[in-house]
């Protein structure tokens, strides 16, 4: 068994009987956010990667990858040897070394925002630099179906359309003009065959002449099938302001469903050769 972002968001409104619409329009985010809170909880080996650069001589900034989230080791080769960096606080690594103008062999490195790291002391080379990390897949809740209408050139990447019928309405992430195909984020409710889109930003208007399935589906919810949905239940009981016990029983249920997934995740080991001394990732 597996969910799709369809099945799920079916499960849930089962679960819980609730057809309410702003409630509908949360479905997404309590997968969103219980996927994030799985992600926190458990380094799952399958969602780790490496990448290579090198820094700069006298830049200590090191590019964030796009995808990153969380780091495994930050390595540098100094004459043929590696060395592992230690992951500090960001406080910790600028009051270490608190004159970026003076270098060295860099011994330390922090996340400093969003798109870089900072690393201490600011590096005397160009040191070649290898990156294992913790990757952020593609939520289960950014799925996507295509639309194949009469005309897809005059719509706009982007904009919101909305069928006649239906009243459904979706954003257009991409578009083939080639095949009169529109992809769009799988709506809560479904456009119908043969009814008229029309976008929001063109007033252009084209006919659904057919709609793919939902068929897309993640590792989480192919192999955390339970997890997903006893936390989803919980995001779903706090945002209606639910019994305390039915949220505690879906939290006791997701709990048990995490211990379970960490056989199949690695978690931060305290003697792991690559890591001593770097301050653990603070689980929840």
């Amino acid at each position: 068994m597996s969910y799709t972002l369809t099945t799920l968001r079916t499960s849930i409104q089962d679960y819980t009987e609730n057809d309410e619409t702003t409630f509908v329009n949360n479905l997404r985010n309590f997968i969103r956010s219980t996927e994030n809170r799985l992600f926190k909880m458990i380094d799952f080996e399958v969602f780790r990667k490496n990448v290579t650069s090198a820094t700069t001589s006298s830049d200590r900034f090191l590019s964030v990858p796009t995808d990153f989230f969380s780091p495994f080791s930050l390595s540098i080769t100094n004459s043929s040897n590696i060395e592992f960096l230690l992951e500090k606080d960001v406080n910790f690594v600028q009051e270490y070394h608190p004159n970026p103008s003076v270098t060295g062999v860099p011994r330390y490195y922090a996340r400093f925002d969003v798109d870089n790291f900072i690393i201490s002391p600011t590096p005397n080379s160009n040191y070649p630099v290898e990156l294992h990390y913790y990757y952020r897949p593609t939520s289960l809740a950014d799925s996507t179906v295509q639309l194949t209408v009469a005309s897809a050139s005059s719509f706009a990447v982007g904009e919101t359309i909305t069928g006649s019928s239906s009243g459904v309405t979706a954003t257009i992430e991409s578009k083939n003009d080639s095949d009169n195909k529109l992809t769009i984020v799988v709506p809560t409710t479904g456009f119908t065959n043969g009814e008229t889109i029309t976008g929001s930003n063109t007033s252009h208007s084209s006919a659904i002449s057919s709609i793919s399935s939902d068929t897309t589906t993640s590792w989480l919810s192919k192999n955390a099938i339970n997890a997903l949905l006893y936390g989803s239940l919980v995001e779903a009981y706090i945002f209606m302001k639910g019994e305390a016990d039915v949220i505690q029983l879906y939290e006791r249920r997701f709990m048990e469903e995490v211990s379970r997934l960490k056989d199949f995740g690695e978690s931060r080991e305290n003697n792991d050769a690559y890591r001593q001394g770097l301050p653990r990732r603070q689980r929840t």
